[in-house]
């Protein structure tokens, strides 16, 4: 392919920044001049993120020009999330902040970045013209660019997560206009963009009655991973680890099992890699199974594909809240590259369940089915092997989603 075309990307998530985020986006951009199309990334010149892996901007492909853009945001400091910040701490200062958060930064906390990044697109496009925009969100304030230039050039609008229904956005204390605004900024952009992208298909049914050129492009992994160990034992969780993910009845289960079966006391253990909420640390202490469970903090991605394969089981907790189901997590691709078995604890319509059935991912079973949650893990963790085999999930090579994605692109213009 020619190199023709030139396409832009409004990022906030791009190496050095760590975390599962980044992945779609820097493959996706890799590939793209591979196939002989330019690509510019516009992303923060100092982001305000929790987790830095420095090993991901060896990734980069050098023919990527990357625009550094600097633009205002509230706590830059601060190594937490704005939500993690204020919402787990009691207090009046933090709980003023959480309502100003929730109140008067529409779409998000990363809406006055979204500004500067729009005047530095403009200057950009001026001085070399783009074929397309794609904007993409997680923030979803970075749509609102979208928005200012849909006349003058053809744009994509790609949602790793759910706007108005994510459990984020459920979790913060909006008052009725501020829950207006964000509905009417959302549904302004389904309308407007020339093309949506989601991860999951129960939000692409709901996207497509606003907006019928909606199409799914989940996430993927990039290679399957190899095991280096003989011998698993260990049972992995990677990735953040929020409150509202909290599995009561997973460490239950594991409270109980302990005391009851010597060979499983003898044999189990849970190594949490990732950020991980104070409560659910505080709980795990509480009910005396941190000899089980292990914090071992945030690891970079390499260290990651070298540990998933060599765990015994993997686990995958979705969200504990109503209409969740349209999430699928970005580590549950990472782990089918792992071929190992996958414990999923989620939303009984999840469409994470419907992955776990058509390509044979493990057990996926809801937060409070404890005996379920029990049964398998007694049954995992008593035996030496667990007996089981991944089906057909070379559809979710990262690659796949890459020359799918650059079709759609190209189609659009």
């Amino acid at each position: 392919m020619p190199s023709s075309k030139h396409i832009a990307l409004i990022a906030y998530y791009w190496p050095p920044t760590g975390g599962s985020g980044v992945q779609r986006w820097l493959f996706c951009a890799n590939y793209f001049v591979n196939k002989g199309v330019d690509v510019t990334v516009f992303t923060p010149k100092r982001p305000r993120v929790a987790e830095t892996d420095l090993s991901l901007l060896a990734k980069i492909d050098p023919r990527i020009t990357v625009v550094h853009v600097d633009g205002w945001e509230p706590i830059r400091t601060s190594k937490k999330a704005i939500s993690e910040n204020v919402g787990h701490k009691k207090g009046a200062i933090s709980a003023f902040m959480r309502f100003v958060r929730a109140n008067f930064f529409i779409p998000d906390a990363r809406v006055h970045w979204a500004h500067a990044a729009l005047k530095a697109f403009e200057l950009q496009h001026e001085l070399t013209p783009f074929d397309a925009l794609v904007t993409t969100g997680p923030p979803h304030s970075l749509h609102l660019v979208g928005l200012k230039t849909k006349k003058t050039i053809p744009w994509i609008a790609d949602f790793r997560d759910p706007w108005v229904g994510f459990f984020q956005n459920q979790s913060l204390p909006m008052l009725s206009f501020a829950k207006k605004k964000q509905q009417y900024f959302q549904h302004k952009v389904l309308r407007s963009a020339g093309r949506i992208v989601v991860t999951s298909p129960s939000l692409a049914t709901e996207f497509s009655l606003i907006n019928p050129s909606t199409t799914v492009l989940t996430n993927g992994y990039e290679k399957t991973l190899s095991e280096t160990q003989p011998s698993r034992t260990t049972m992995v969780y990677a990735g953040s680890l929020k409150a509202q993910q909290n599995p009561k009845n997973l460490w239950r289960a594991v409270m109980d099992l302990t005391k009851e079966d010597e060979v499983f006391a003898s044999r189990f253990s849970l190594e949490v890699y990732g950020k991980v909420a104070d409560v659910i640390k505080q709980e795990v202490t509480a009910m005396g199974i941190d000899k089980w469970v292990t914090f071992c903090g945030y690891t970079s991605k390499e260290k990651l594909n070298k540990c998933l394969p060599n765990a015994k089981a993997l686990l995958l907790l979705g969200i504990d809240m109503p209409n969740t189901q349209n999430v699928i997590h970005g580590k549950l691709f990472e782990y089918m590259a792992s071929k190992r078995p996958i414990l999923g604890i989620g939303s009984p319509s999840s469409d994470m369940k419907a992955l776990f059935d058509v390509h044979n991912l493990g057990v996926f079973t809801t937060f409070d089915n404890y005996e379920e949650i029990k049964e398998v893990l007694l049954k995992w963790f008593s035996k030496d092997e667990i007996v089981f085999e991944h089906r057909q999930t070379e559809q979710y090579q990262r690659d796949v989603i890459a020359q799918n994605y650059l079709n759609l692109i190209l189609d659009s213009l």
